[in-house]
């Protein structure tokens, strides 16, 4: 095993160079190596270097490098052992990526390994040599403007016509990886070059020094005074650290903001970083984007293949990528000139990393603007009450847009109360005809029911019996059309059975409602109509997403069922009536936050009817239609119920007006859980002088997942200060308790919810 750093023996060698690694495993901590003798590279914070470790070798990232002085440091050097080789010639990433690891690492208390492997691609840390391919596009020459000139085209050559014609309307070019854009194809180019009316430039830039060239602007967008107002607001602060919350109602035209100012970032010839919640709107947006601006986009999110998502990193690296596209974890993608940092729907859950390292994407964002001394931009309809509390407190700066962009109408709230309502699979009678109505008059309709298959439980109608899934303790659910019964928590699954087990009744009946099942309903209710379901079951082909909202746009759906998928960043022009199938459940959870995330669902999923010039209407089915939260939202706005909920946070002292951390354990062993979790209650009691409240150990809310039971140990306070104080005095003595070595644990700082 490799020596910590900490080992004081006596010294026995010259001076060498003492290398600190930091290697993705779960230990706080980092490893120290010597620098073999024979190195001509010389080592620097952020290369990445094989190190052995154990019986193996693994790739990890150079924490610091000391200079050893037989003079002054007492080390035994003969137990350390040298690196096996420094895989990088320069550090990959930038000095303020650098330091905002250092700031993740003193805030999160998380393991230096882990966040390392956040912040790079995997391929990186495969070992992967960071070498970008070479880079073509596409060009019109002299003789294939005279041979559009001439009209000198073959009438049949329709195809070859159109392609000439795109390009000398992009006489810098158009890049090879975008050929798909303009309906190219490769085999009629080829054609078009061996006439030498095109040429294949390799390596030529992305666009010329004309800034006039950048971008597309279309004539038929104008800016209305607040969209002015929040651009010019932002503008002046271009070239310093400010934060900015726009809370805008839904189709204000929020993106047009974020649009006009990327396009004054990309003429200063500096980058913009983009983040969205979804992968599912990176390829809609990188559309409008691309539509927009005449420089190299790129994309960076988990669904790409390792090596695009490499090239793409690179390419933000070397700074030809102007702008840089993606999900939380492109928030760490290397810039060359920072410009701005846009997060768009920043209230939305997505931006919690909630495996391995566990961070906010939106709070590092914000110091990571500030390390590099930019603005950062966090949109949204329905702000997080935490950026709404730190615009009371002058952290941020509030930008609204109160009125809806070009010809959006205003929405018509209703409340369907179910109380003694006879239903049809969820349906009630005023739905159906709502829908009905809207069907008549050309309009799109959009269900949401945010519960995917086709019944929560399956029940023998003889005696009762249901199944449930023994490593998660809960219902599996029914999915009907591949006869499957599923754990939506760990995955396992297993036939519907056609008869019960117990009494061996043959009446099986699905008890509850799914998309699956809604869609069934849907579709005998209205068999006329085109229906589709959006949902993580229908959309697992890569494309399916965008084919679904290319066919809404297209009129080709007529009533769109669908979950949370649906409920942001869309624009389907049509959908003039929005129903929110079933509220029940968002209402009655016993997390302090479920107002927060039931008021910005409804307010996201409301935002896509009405959005053109056809009336929009929304209707919300529930058994609770005297909740104080839905009358705040339907008559007065989010605004209003967000300074509510902010009281009520200050009242019962809970974030973000108090400061939190969790203990988070599982094992197998439901005894182990316990033991581990109560004695570190027992360290931190050590420094009760800290004012920091421990509640626990209890159950998770899932208290058993993946057949291993689950709890957790709560760490409550109105001091941020004393919390980290308390870990940093604790951790250490934690992960050295022999009951940390039977469980699985983890810190989490600013926890939200169960996982």
């Amino acid at each position: 095993m490799v020596n910590p750093s900490n080992n004081q023996l006596a010294l026995t060698s010259s001076e060498q160079t003492l290398v600190k690694v930091a290697i993705p495993v779960p230990l706080r901590r980092v490893f120290d190596y010597l620098l073999p003798e024979d190195s001509s590279i010389t080592p620097k914070t952020g290369m990445r270097v094989e190190v052995p470790f154990g019986s193996s070798s693994k790739i990890g990232l150079i924490h610091s490098v000391e200079a050893l002085n037989d003079s002054d440091i007492e080390f035994d050097l003969s137990k350390l052992k040298s690196l096996n080789r420094i895989i990088d010639e320069t550090p990959l990433l930038t000095d303020s990526l650098i330091s905002l690891y250092q700031w993740m690492r003193n805030y999160y208390h998380a393991p230096h390994g882990e966040i390392w492997q956040t912040m790079l691609p995997s391929a990186l840390m495969k070992g992967k040599e960071t070498t970008l391919v070479r880079t073509s596009r596409w060009l019109i020459t002299e003789l294939g403007l005279a041979a559009l000139d001439n009209d000198s085209i073959a009438k049949s050559a329709v195809k070859q016509r159109l392609t000439l014609k795109q390009l000398s309307k992009h006489p810098e070019g158009i890049a090879h990886d975008r050929l798909k854009d303009f309906d190219f194809t490769f085999a009629h180019l080829k054609t078009l070059a061996g006439k030498k009316w095109v040429t294949r430039d390799y390596d030529s830039p992305q666009n010329n020094s004309d800034s006039s060239n950048f971008t597309n602007l279309p004539e038929s967008i104008q800016l209305n005074q607040e969209q002015q107002q929040a651009i010019d607001t932002v503008s002046a602060k271009l070239n310093h650290y400010a934060s900015f919350l726009l809370f805008g109602v839904t189709a204000s035209g929020k993106t047009e903001v974020y649009l006009r100012l990327i396009q004054q970032v990309i003429e200063q010839n500096k980058q913009a970083l983009v983040l969205v919640p979804e992968i599912g709107l990176t390829p809609q947006t990188l559309r409008r984007f691309k539509d927009r601006f005449n420089v190299e986009i790129v994309l960076l999110h988990s669904g790409m293949s390792e090596t695009a998502r490499l090239q793409s990193w690179l390419k933000a690296k070397n700074g030809s990528a102007k702008v840089i596209i993606g999900t939380r974890s492109a928030l760490f993608a290397p810039l060359k000139n920072p410009g701005i940092i846009i997060i768009d729907e920043e209230h939305d859950l997505s931006f919690r990393q909630q495996q391995g390292f566990r961070y906010s994407a939106r709070d590092v964002a914000m110091v990571r603007a500030s390390l590099e001394k930019i603005p950062v931009l966090l949109g949204s309809a329905s702000p997080s009450l935490e950026s709404l509390n730190n615009v009371q407190k002058n952290k941020m700066t509030l930008l609204q847009l109160k009125q809806k962009a070009q010809n959006s109408t205003a929405l018509d709230y209703r409340i369907i109360d179910l109380k003694n309502q006879a239903m049809n699979q969820g349906l009630s009678y005023g739905l159906i005809q709502s829908i009905k109505h809207h069907l008549k008059n050309k309009g799109q309709v959009l269900l949401f029911l945010n519960r995917r298959g086709y019944a929560p439980v399956l029940l023998c109608h003889e005696c009762g019996w249901s199944n449930s899934c023994t490593r998660c303790d809960i219902h599996f659910t029914y999915h009907h059309k591949s006869g499957y019964l599923q754990c939506h928590h760990c995955g396992s699954n297993r036939r519907a059975p056609v008869q019960c087990p117990e009494c061996n009744c043959k009446q099986m009946v699905p008890v509850g409602l799914g998309t699956e099942r809604l869609q069934e309903t849907i579709e005998q209710l209205f068999p006329e109509a085109k229906t589709a379901r959006i949902d993580r079951d229908t959309t697992r082909r890569k494309s399916a997403m965008s084919d679904f909202v290319s066919s809404v746009k297209a009129g080709e759906i007529d009533i769109l069922i669908g979950t949370q998928m649906l409920a942001k960043g869309h624009h389907f022009p049509d959908v003039t009536l929005v129903a929110l199938i079933d509220m029940d459940g968002a209402l009655y959870s016993a997390d302090f936050r479920a107002p927060e995330y039931a008021a910005q669902l409804i307010t996201q999923v409301s935002g896509r009817a009405g959005r053109a010039d056809k009336k929009g209407e929304v209707i919300i089915q529930t058994h609770l239609a005297d909740h104080p939260m839905l009358d705040q939202i339907i008559n007065a706005g989010y605004s209003v119920f967000a300074d509510s909920a902010i009281e009520e946070r200050i009242e019962a002292e809970l974030p973000p007006h108090s400061f939190s951390a969790m203990f988070h354990a599982e094992s197998p062993q439901i005894g182990q859980v316990k033991n581990f979790l109560q004695e570190v209650k027992q360290e931190l009691d050590r420094y009760s002088d800290l004012k920091v409240e421990l509640l626990g150990p209890a159950p998770s809310v899932y208290a058993k997942k993946a057949g291993k039971f689950r709890y957790q140990l709560f760490l409550q306070t109105n001091s941020r200060n004393q919390l980290h104080q308390l870990l940093e005095l604790t951790l250490t003595d934690i992960e050295k308790l022999k009951s940390a070595s039977r469980v699985r644990w983890r810190l989490e700082i600013d926890p939200v919810g169960d996982s």
